[in-house]
């Protein structure tokens, strides 16, 4: 698992939290769109994906003790960003899900 980056701890970090469960999420959830795409972009490329430009991004839904965010990127490449409790995400291709079983991604149509 990675961790997010310094920037994006501070980003984090500088937001209140907004109910109880997973702080990084919900911390996440209260940020511009802006700083969103760029959080769920930083947690990508940590993970060896590419992500030149990304798209939108979303939060999704929670699965087990993590919570499930969609993140669209350029060429069509969609990815899942599942972030624990502890601040760290594990990022995972959407067209392997299935193949892992895990939750398949639900990303609204634009």
């Amino acid at each position: 698992m990675k961790m997010l980056a310094a920037l994006t701890a501070v980003a984090l970090l500088a937001t209140p939290a907004l109910a109880a469960g997973n702080d990084f999420s919900n911390r996440l959830k209260g940020l511009s769109a802006q700083q969103q795409r760029a959080v769920l972009r930083r947690a990508v490329l940590d993970d060896g994906q590419y992500c030149r430009r990304i798209g939108p991004v979303g939060y999704q839904q929670r699965y087990k003790n993590l919570e499930m965010w969609w993140v669209s990127c350029d060429r069509g490449t969609n990815y899942a960003a599942f972030i624990g409790g502890d601040g760290s995400v594990q990022v995972r291709p959407c067209g392997d899900l299935a193949q892992l079983k895990l939750p398949a991604c639900r990303i609204p149509e634009r």
